[in-house]
């Protein structure tokens, strides 16, 4: 209402279409502040009717809707006309004139408002606050993405492990088997939920829930999965997977935890 406010007042003080000098200063001021509250009104209902899908937010989408929401603006309009200059008539040719005119007020109405609309949803997002990290996690689980589980053969499942750099591919180890999709693993991994897991080689991305124990070999540090895979971890990734999955060395058989555990973690 803001936005028709303002176009009136606009309109009200340049009094187009002939309103100036036709109309008394209050008299034009009230037809024009009328007309523009009327026309938000109808550029609303007219937004409402038109799809999104094929009419996104836009220069197209304001000319839709300014067309649209001047058709029964136009016969508002004559009959505004009609109440102020009584015995005023339009014949369907002046109709049709008298469209293109309020067509073009509708343009102005269309255009205010969604300007307006847009300023204030930005005003709402500045002022919400973020939510933190762990509200995050409760109101979004992660999961792995479609784009990444449809090139997937249905034969090994969706429960996926770990992913392995070969060559230009990328093989995806699951818990019904694996196979090599055409990927990159920079490219996957900025798919991933960083909460899935983590690259812990420039060769391997592991899923943190198929971290079965870690295991260190002098200075070599390797993760068993719960396939028994044995993933090795890149050195620059070692203090990272060390603090990932510490947790993972009392994953296992009791008796072996001790074997499994890496000394001094």
């Amino acid at each position: 209402m803001l936005a028709a406010i303002a176009v009136g007042l606009l309109l009200g003080f340049a009094g187009p279409f002939g309103s100036y000098p036709a109309f008394p200063t209050a008299t034009r001021y009230a037809f024009w502040l009328g007309l523009t509250a009327a026309g938000v009104v109808a550029a609303l209902a007219a937004d409402a009717v038109l799809p999104r899908s094929r009419l996104r937010p836009g220069a197209l989408r304001i000319a839709a809707v300014a067309l649209l929401s001047a058709l029964p603006m136009t016969f508002v309009v004559a009959w505004t006309m009609s109440l102020i200059q009584p015995g005023r008539f339009y014949t369907p040719a002046q109709l049709f004139g008298l469209f293109w005119g309020v067509a073009a007020v509708q343009l102005l109405v269309a255009f205010a408002a969604t300007a307006t609309a847009r300023t204030a949803d930005g005003a709402e997002d500045q002022g919400r606050a973020p939510l933190p990290p762990e509200r995050v996690a409760q109101t979004s689980p992660a999961a792995f993405p479609s784009t990444l589980l449809k090139r997937l053969p249905p034969a090994i499942g969706s429960d996926i492990l770990a992913l392995e750099t070969e060559d230009h591919y990328l093989r995806v180890h699951a818990a019904a088997g694996s196979a090599l999709i055409l990927m990159r693993m920079a490219d996957a991994v900025a798919l991933l939920d960083p909460r899935l897991g983590a690259q812990v080689h420039r060769r391997w991305w592991v899923a943190e829930a198929a971290v079965a124990a870690m295991r260190s070999d002098g200075h070599k540090l390797s993760l068993c999965l719960t396939n028994q895979t044995e993933v090795p971890v890149g050195r620059t990734f070692a203090a990272a997977a060390k603090a990932r999955f510490a947790d993972a060395r009392s994953a296992g058989d009791p008796d072996n935890r001790r074997e499994r555990d890496i000394s001094g973690l």
